[in-house]
């Protein structure tokens, strides 16, 4: 039995490098490509965004739709589930400011 905190698991997770500038980065738009997150997200590599990302949507923080297109297209955007998340640290940042935790 998997006796590890759920907080300290999902923080864990989280704090891998990248990932919550990805959230960030999906949570601003509607949708994003591929291209147009390796594009804003300077210094992450190729490799490493499609690892996240992939990690991010098994988790169900995020999704991809597939286009049947030519060159093919894939569409991410955060999930309900992602955007509860991202509220999460909203709350947190609204706390940090509140108490001026430096």
């Amino acid at each position: 039995m998997d006796k590890e905190c759920p907080i300290t698991k999902t923080l864990g997770f989280l704090s891998r490098k990248w990932t919550l500038l990805i959230l960030k980065e999906l949570h601003n738009s509607e949708t994003k490509r591929f291209s147009h997150l390796l594009k804003n997200m300077e210094g992450i590599s190729p490799r490493t965004l499609s690892k996240r990302l992939k990690e991010l949507e098994l988790i169900g923080l995020i999704s991809k739709e597939k286009f049947n297109e030519v060159p093919p297209r894939v569409d991410y955007r955060t999930t309900i589930k992602g955007k509860e998340l991202i509220d999460c640290f909203e709350s947190i940042n609204n706390w940090v400011r509140k108490f001026n935790i430096r």
